[in-house]
């Protein structure tokens, strides 16, 4: 599967994570980036396809956005959810490979907490 899931009414979801604070470094915030970069699919029985693309109907952009190491991971309200059609990453930034937070944001994307996000993922028009 060249997507990370797929919703209950079959869209398919690919997921990208970032956080300000890293485990490796305690002297600066990270910068908000994500690996949107087409790809090629694999599967077992033909390896890699010749066609390099975007899979997924959409994106799912999450940001934990705690800037203490005191604060849990496990907290979903420290966490910003981004949600965004394929078919505009392929419309404005067709070849890309990374975009950073305040460039997605650019993009349009609903945002939305962890108790909304099933219902953005299943309603956003594609």
């Amino acid at each position: 599967m060249p997507y990370d899931i797929t919703s209950p009414s079959g869209r398919r979801v690919e997921v990208k994570s970032a956080a300000y604070l890293q485990s490796w470094t305690r002297d600066y915030y990270s910068k908000i980036n994500f690996d949107i970069a087409p790809k090629r699919a694999w599967t077992p029985e033909s390896g890699y396809s010749p066609e390099v693309v975007r899979h997924s109907d959409l994106y799912v952009f999450c940001v934990y956005t705690a800037l203490s190491k005191d604060q849990s991971i496990l907290d979903l309200d420290l966490w910003d959810f981004y949600v965004l059609p394929t078919a505009v990453l392929n419309q404005e930034c067709p070849e890309q490979k990374k975009i950073g937070l305040q460039s997605l944001i650019a993009l349009g994307p609903i945002k939305t907490n962890f108790s909304n996000l099933g219902n953005v993922i299943e309603t956003i028009e594609l």
